[in-house]
């Protein structure tokens, strides 16, 4: 083939309808343009001029080059691709136009080209034997010029998508940052360049793994948004193994069923309330992050959706997590110690200060007898020291500290070195 081609070009034939064709290289790049517009339609969509222009410019540059190499001689070895043409496929990356419209669009302008090249050529060249071996010589260079165009374009257009992805990825992260710093921001651009509407109701997740895989991320986010309802979530990494999730336009049930969602094992999702607008959007992904921190300290007493509602008062008891361990401990005594007996009492007297201490009601709820509540009762009073109704709040407090974070507020106290082992 590469010799075929070598002799194309030396053909005075050829190259004297090159020279002949070169000064109508505008208006043959105009016809190309037309025809490709017609025949094409992601391209013709939205009437876009300056996609014609760039379309012209490349269709010029291409028909200028083979008709430059056709004269001179030369093979498709000396091929370049235009500048013009890369720019135009990059600005169709953008426009989300898909490559199989453009390889589509060389080779349709081959064809196109091809026909007004062999019509001129018949007409120039009267010899059948001459005429055929222009014909068969010109069109192998084109078929090598159009081939190494297309795997340019195949390579450069991956090229392409891949800075586009990562331009538009770290766009969208600078976006949602900006909005949680608290940043002025123009709602509309953010919005157009989230994708997103942010003039709604949201709630935001943060779902993660604790095995610090990504393999089942993906699917559970789409999953875990289905569970709220149908339409098109916010999302945006996190960190190698966790994603920030927002969701908008539910109805209020949602997150009930969003609670109810259970993920793959070693996923983790916490979610905030529902909040209006810019202030609720930074707001809930607040909220998120606190369930996912009291879920990360509670490990595995943690359930494997966590929402804010349900741990906001731990939340804010575990500000200062050190001086929280320091209150548990004072207020349980011997009964803060990380046994099952320990557990038990504490469970039974947490139940019973929220009874309104009704032991009936307790019994019902712990699926125990009446006489058992009265014996734990009898046991955690004598390791407090006083009487569960002295101090209820605190003792509230403490209880359900102990009650959902275990280990993390129980037991001795922790140094800085354990805290920074156990996150």
């Amino acid at each position: 083939m590469a010799v075929a081609v070598e002799q194309a070009v030396m053909s005075p034939a050829v190259r004297e309808l090159a020279q002949e064709l070169l000064p109508d290289t505008p208006e043959l790049a105009a016809g190309m343009t037309a025809h490709l517009y017609d025949t094409i339609p992601e391209l013709a969509q939205g009437e876009d001029d300056e996609l014609r222009g760039e379309l012209f410019a490349s269709a010029e540059a291409n028909i200028g080059q083979v008709l430059w190499l056709l004269r001179a001689g030369e093979g498709a070895d000396t091929i370049v691709i235009p500048a013009r043409s890369l720019e135009f496929m990059r600005s169709n990356v953008r426009r989300g136009i898909p490559l199989p419209a453009l390889l589509r669009s060389y080779r349709l302008a081959h064809a196109w080209l091809w026909e007004r090249w062999s019509g001129a050529l018949k007409e120039r060249v009267e010899d059948s034997g001459e005429l055929a071996a222009g014909q068969d010589l010109s069109s192998a260079f084109m078929f090598a010029y159009v081939d190494r165009l297309s795997d340019a374009v195949v390579e450069e257009f991956g090229n392409e998508q891949q800075r586009t992805t990562r331009d538009v990825a770290q766009l969208r992260r600078e976006t949602v940052r900006a909005i949680l710093d608290g940043q002025p921001i123009d709602e509309h651009a953010a919005a157009s360049r989230l994708s997103y509407e942010l003039r709604r109701h949201h709630v935001a997740l943060r779902i993660s793994s604790r095995a610090r895989e990504v393999a089942a991320l993906d699917d559970t986010v789409a999953a875990a948004a289905a569970a709220l309802g149908p339409g098109k979530p916010l999302v945006v990494p996190a960190g190698a193994a966790s994603f920030d999730v927002w969701w908008g336009d539910f109805d209020p049930p949602a997150t009930d069923a969003l609670s109810a969602f259970a993920p793959p094992s070693g996923v983790r999702i916490a979610f905030g309330r529902p909040a209006q607008g810019v202030v609720g959007f930074r707001r809930s992904h607040a909220e998120a992050l606190q369930a996912a921190r009291i879920a990360s300290l509670a490990r595995e007493l943690a359930p494997a959706v966590t929402a804010y509602e349900h741990i906001e008062l731990v939340s804010l008891l575990t500000g200062d997590l050190p001086r929280a361990r320091s209150f548990v401990a004072a207020q349980l005594g011997p009964l803060a110690a990380s046994t099952e007996p320990a557990a038990r009492l504490r469970e039974t007297v947490l139940a019973l200060l929220c009874a309104a201490g009704s032991a009936t009601r307790v019994a019902k709820e712990l699926h125990v007898h009446h006489n058992t509540v009265s014996y734990r009762l009898k046991r955690a009073e004598e390791q407090l020291g006083r009487r569960v109704g002295e101090r209820p709040a605190e003792l509230i407090c403490a209880l359900t500290l102990a009650g959902v974070l275990g280990e993390a507020v129980l037991g001795e106290e922790k140094t800085s070195e354990d805290e920074g082992t156990r996150a």
